[in-house]
């Protein structure tokens, strides 16, 4: 059984990682899409709503997206200056009782209460409130709770490496 959660949480780990890779991408035509922008207005004196609406969506995507894998590659923001300070055991207590008791009910919260939202949207095809603007905001609403999703299983794939390390310095 040990090894059927190893090999599960390593292929989700590569999972979580191929999509940390993509958001890469995603970040670099964000750039690009940002550098449109501003030469748009401030060099043509243009402005395009929907390319405004195209780097708000990427950076949404990005950050939904690529959350899992910064989780998996301990990569996410915390309070290093107590984390630091702690033992090996404690840092692995912190991490056991956070996935377990802060990030699982919240990831949960957060998916289950976006469904009737994305589900909503979905119905009516919801795009952008401005008539420039681009169609699919149920896509990106969609993204909700693929984020929550992503979220728990990249907490799974900690809390396997937790039992993997049994004890030993993370």
């Amino acid at each position: 059984m040990n090894g059927v959660l190893n090999k599960t949480a390593n292929r989700l780990e590569r999972a979580l990682a191929a999509l940390g890779g993509l958001c890469g991408w995603l970040l670099l035509l964000l750039v690009v899409v940002q550098f449109l922008i501003v030469l748009a207005r401030y060099v043509f004196a243009v402005n395009f709503l929907w390319l405004q609406e195209l780097a708000i969506y990427l950076h949404a995507s990005i950050f939904m997206l690529a959350m899992g894998w910064s989780l998996t590659a301990d990569k996410h923001v915390r309070i290093d200056i107590f984390r630091e300070r702690s033992s090996a055991v404690a840092r692995r207590r912190v991490d056991w009782l956070g996935s377990l008791f802060f990030l699982a009910p919240m990831m949960i919260a957060i998916g289950w209460t976006s469904l009737p939202y994305v589900a909503q949207s979905w119905r009516i095809y919801e795009g952008s409130a401005e008539i420039s603007g681009l169609p699919g905001l149920y896509l990106l609403k969609t993204l909700l709770p693929v984020f929550a999703l992503l979220m728990l299983l990249a907490g799974l794939v900690r809390l396997v490496r937790l039992i993997r390390t049994n004890g030993r310095s993370t």
